[in-house]
């Protein structure tokens, strides 16, 4: 699990890097081994080598020996050493014994076949500074018994480009990091394409998935993906039919009740049962709007001009006797479903008027986008609650003591500012109170629909 973590802290955990990690390992595991057997090889040849050049140079003098007495052996062996080459003749071999090792593949050297009994070497050892191996010694064992033993100072070998040869292994390993990087790019791009395809499908459109190509997993993935979706869209459809249904059952009863209600002859229980009447109308109404969710109703978008939507708000409120503080109203246009967002605007002052109070509103564009904020100066929603009001049906202790409502007006908000691309928070007015902050994204480039104002009250 630590592992784990420390893996996603320092890499992305994307299908590229699941992919192009291992690759990347085993070309470097890859690389390694190869220098080390490179190495190892160069080493091995070199020796074989010097012990070869070494064999000639001993071979005539081998020869030359046996042919003489064995009291002039030293004597000869003396005479025939060179500055490079140390002669000897003794009876036994005289070889460093953590290097000495029976050679038996030099027989064919000169005629060391048919003058020796054994030949035995000492790989020399590594001069790097100067490409040689330096004290590479050969005893040959004479047919009489005796040995022969030389000592060659320097043997000069020929340098192995390394150099070149890591370039040709960098050059390598960087062409095959190169393809299975864009391999791994290639086959994680599907994948990437589907994920922004998703994101960006509108939430009350039919549009199918785009094709994105790929391999066969990925095109069988997009197609259960887009019948999921599809059976999805089947059923928010019936929902929606059947929401319609109900609205028309339970309004008109509804209906009749209120005209009902009109011929009580009891003043006192006639304004109670329409007072009655009304809530649940309201409430029966909050109920629809939250079930219709964020399709508007199936009502079009429209450039809008939030400006005079907002006007339109503050004038119906004036209407009733409520006055709302008209603080900034900047010129902002959206792409928005207008009676719908009226439902948003109205909601967020209903709760400021009912909740707190001199309730204020305004519109700003100083940020990317459109900010609508609705306030107050009443006490505010305690912070215990402002995680949860956009809950369905939650209430708060002061909207249980106001009566009314059905704690779906914020979640039905927050659900059509979402559909519109936006976003709906509460936040904590400094000094007390609440601000409610709708978020919407810009429309630029188009003719907004001029709403009517209704003259204030």
């Amino acid at each position: 699990m630590a592992m784990t973590a420390a893996r996603r802290r320092w890499l992305p955990d994307t299908l590229l890097v699941r992919i192009l990690a291992p690759g990347v390992f085993a070309l470097v595991v890859l690389l390694l081994v190869s220098l080390v057997v490179h190495a190892s090889l160069l080493r091995q040849a070199a020796e074989r080598g010097a012990a070869e050049v070494a064999a000639h140079r001993v071979a005539g003098v081998a020869e030359a020996i046996a042919a003489v007495a064995r009291p002039d052996r030293s004597r000869i062996a003396q005479a025939l050493s060179a500055p490079d080459l140390a002669l000897s003749w003794g009876d036994a071999p005289d070889l460093p014994s953590d290097r000495a090792r029976a050679a038996p593949d030099l027989a064919h050297v000169g005629r060391l076949a048919e003058v020796t009994r054994e030949i035995r070497v000492a790989p020399g050892l590594s001069d790097a500074e100067h490409g040689a191996l330096r004290d590479v010694a050969v005893s040959v064992q004479l047919v009489d018994g005796s040995w022969v033993n030389a000592r060659v100072l320097a043997v000069s070998l020929i340098a192995a480009d390394d150099a070149a040869f890591r370039v040709a292994v960098g050059t390598v390993a960087a062409a095959l990091l190169i393809c299975v990087a864009l391999a791994s790019r290639v086959a994680a791009a599907p994948l990437a394409r589907l994920a922004r395809a998703v994101r960006h499908l509108p939430p009350d459109g039919d549009a199918p998935l785009p094709h994105v190509g790929g391999p066969q997993e990925v095109r069988d993935v997009t197609e259960a993906l887009d019948g999921a979706l599809r059976r999805v869209r089947d059923l928010l459809r019936q929902r929606s039919l059947a929401l319609g249904a109900l609205s028309h059952d339970l309004m008109s009863p509804l209906a009749r009740l209120k005209l009902r209600a009109d011929e009580l002859p009891d003043l006192v229980l006639r304004q109670t049962v329409q007072r009655d009447l009304a809530e649940m109308e309201g409430m029966v109404g909050d109920v629809l709007a939250y079930l219709r969710g964020a399709d508007g109703g199936g009502e079009p978008a429209v450039p809008v001009s939030v400006t005079d939507l907002v006007q339109v708000v503050v004038d119906e409120f004036a209407e009733t006797g409520t006055d709302v503080e008209e603080r900034r109203l900047d010129e902002a246009t959206v792409l928005a479903r207008p009676v719908a967002l009226k439902r948003v605007l109205r909601n967020l002052v209903e709760n400021a008027v009912k909740y707190g109070a001199n309730p204020w509103i305004e519109v700003l564009t100083d940020h990317p986008g459109v900010e609508v904020r609705v306030g107050d100066h009443g006490p505010g929603v305690p912070p215990e609650d402002l995680a949860r009001v956009f809950e369905p049906f939650f209430r708060g202790d002061r909207a249980r003591a106001a009566g009314g409502g059905s704690g779906l007006g914020l979640p039905t908000a927050k659900a059509i500012a979402e559909a519109h691309g936006g976003a709906l928070e509460l936040v904590s007015a400094p000094g007390g109170g609440t601000i409610a902050v709708l978020k919407l994204p810009p429309t630029s480039a188009v003719t907004p629909a001029r709403l009517p104002s209704k003259p204030s009250a």
